[in-house]
């Protein structure tokens, strides 16, 4: 089996209990008043491998009202560890002559005892190119994700 886009069902909640990780990572309201999502949520996910990643929250901006970053905290968990990233991406960039939709940095990696930097980033790599634009369902459309391959910089 591979990675795959999934939205949340009672099943995987169930397993690995995405609402209670999701609440101990962000400081969203309605998450933590009615412990559910208030929408669909979308993984990345490959059960065999027992690995899925789910982005927890953006960050507010701090110069505009009720605005969000693309700076994001992602939740990678990994045969039972949870690893906290923290990705920043771009739009529409070049690199060796190649458009990609998105390049992805990675930030930050904490609370990792079980891979090292370059298995993350090899495990982001394929889990990126999979959730595409913010996990779609419908594999038609050609993407491009880059990951640049190092950490640039703790930020949490």
């Amino acid at each position: 089996m591979a990675f795959k886009n999934a939205i949340i069902d009672d099943r995987l909640e169930k397993k690995y209990s995405f609402v209670d990780i999701c609440i101990k990572h962000t400081n969203d309201w309605y998450l933590r008043q009615h412990h559910k999502f208030p929408f669909e949520k979308r993984i990345v996910i490959d059960e065999e491998l027992d690995c899925w990643f789910i982005r927890c929250m953006n960050f507010d901006d701090p110069e505009l009202d009720h605005a969000k970053l693309s700076k994001s905290l992602w939740i990678l968990y990994y045969k039972g560890e949870h690893i906290r990233i923290i990705l920043d991406y771009d739009i529409k960039q070049e690199i060796d002559n190649v458009v990609y939709n998105r390049v992805y940095k990675i930030l930050s990696i904490r609370d990792n005892k079980t891979l090292n930097e370059k298995e993350i980033i090899v495990l982001l790599r394929e889990i990126l190119a999979v959730y595409k634009w913010d996990g779609s369902l419908n594999n038609d459309k050609e993407f491009k994700a880059y990951i640049i391959d190092e950490v640039l910089g703790e930020y949490l």
